[in-house]
């Protein structure tokens, strides 16, 4: 895909104040910053219109990094699927333990409720369209499937999808009134279409046998990224690797260790590692197990005890005795 967005589309560039300034009060508040290996001074532009309910943004800038934080969620910020479409250059976005390397016509959701990470290494450009979540919602089945999800520009409607959206992004000024209401419906109509293309696609490549290794080493790579997370689970992680509960552990049956088992196992070997730390020494051993995953401190106990012979207390003292 080689479409672009003209300059004159654009208004004039500015600084990283300005320009960040302009992302959080558009989309929500995150933390932007122009890599430390750059040496060009950063430039950046935005320009946003309303598509009825659907907000319709173009970015454009040096390369950046931005980061959507816990601390961030719950400011003043209306929940909002936002679609990040490939334009220009390369992106990389981190979302739900996912991670999503973007090239020209490519996209992919993200939900402004929860924390993501883009990144760009050379100056970019991109289209965001911000669905409001009931609106989403109202139009695609369980939309949360495809969150962090790279959508090729070469599968299905994608690519007629991104470029319908780029040829609107050229003509930014005459989005509004009528017109804008109309593409609303027209650009929702096409983004289902795409997404659930995408879906079906998966759906079949997950009864090739070929695929189900690497299904599983993105899994295992899922599980490891979000241990810490109590809602880590069977139920959490089919739904964000968009398959099926009831595939997931079909995927398992042939491991040494059902999936919650597996998630069980390595929680209890990062709290091993951690008590025979000595600079995890004035932690407690709660605090540990919590920062691991598990959310009650007896049942961590029980469950190491039985795993290991003896209690997480006991273990610590025993480890840095021995040191």
């Amino acid at each position: 895909m080689n479409a672009s967005i003209p300059d004159g589309a654009m208004p004039p560039a500015t600084g990283m104040e300005q320009f960040d300034s302009l992302v959080n009060e558009t989309f929500c508040p995150m933390f932007c910053q122009h890599p430390h290996y750059v040496d060009k001074p950063f430039q950046g532009a935005l320009v946003s219109r309303q598509l009825g309910d659907v907000g319709f943004s173009v970015v454009k800038s040096s390369p950046l990094d931005v980061y959507r934080r816990r601390s961030h969620i719950g400011q003043a910020c209306d929940a909002s699927y936002l679609v990040k479409i490939q334009v220009e250059g390369e992106g990389v976005v981190r979302h739900r333990g996912l991670e999503a390397h973007l090239y020209p016509g490519d996209f992919t959701v993200c939900l402004s409720s929860e924390p993501y990470e883009l990144h760009f290494p050379r100056d970019y450009a991109q289209v965001v369209l911000s669905v409001p979540e009931a609106l989403m919602e109202e139009f695609v089945s369980h939309p949360t499937r495809h969150l962090g999800v790279r959508m090729e520009a070469q599968v299905g409607a994608n690519g007629l999808f991104s470029q319908f959206v780029t040829s609107m992004a050229s003509r930014m000024d005459s989005l509004d009134g009528d017109l804008a209401q109309r593409l609303q419906a027209n650009v929702l109509d096409l983004l289902v279409t795409s997404l659930g293309y995408t879906r079906e696609k998966q759906r079949r490549d997950l009864l090739n046998c070929g695929m189900k290794a690497e299904y599983l080493q993105r899994i295992r790579y899922f599980i490891r990224k979000n241990l810490d997370n109590e809602l880590l689970g069977p139920d959490w992680i089919a739904e964000a690797l968009n398959i099926s509960t009831r595939y997931l552990h079909m995927l398992f049956e042939a491991e040494e260790l059902s999936v919650s088992r597996y998630i069980q196992r390595l929680r209890l070997e990062a709290c091993r590692t951690a008590l025979a730390d000595p600079a995890f020494t004035d932690y407690p051993v709660s605090e540990i197990a919590y920062r691991s995953g598990f959310k009650d401190a007896s049942h961590f106990s029980r469950v190491f005890k039985n795993e290991y012979g003896e209690t997480p207390a006991r273990f610590r003292r025993d480890s840095q005795t021995s040191r």
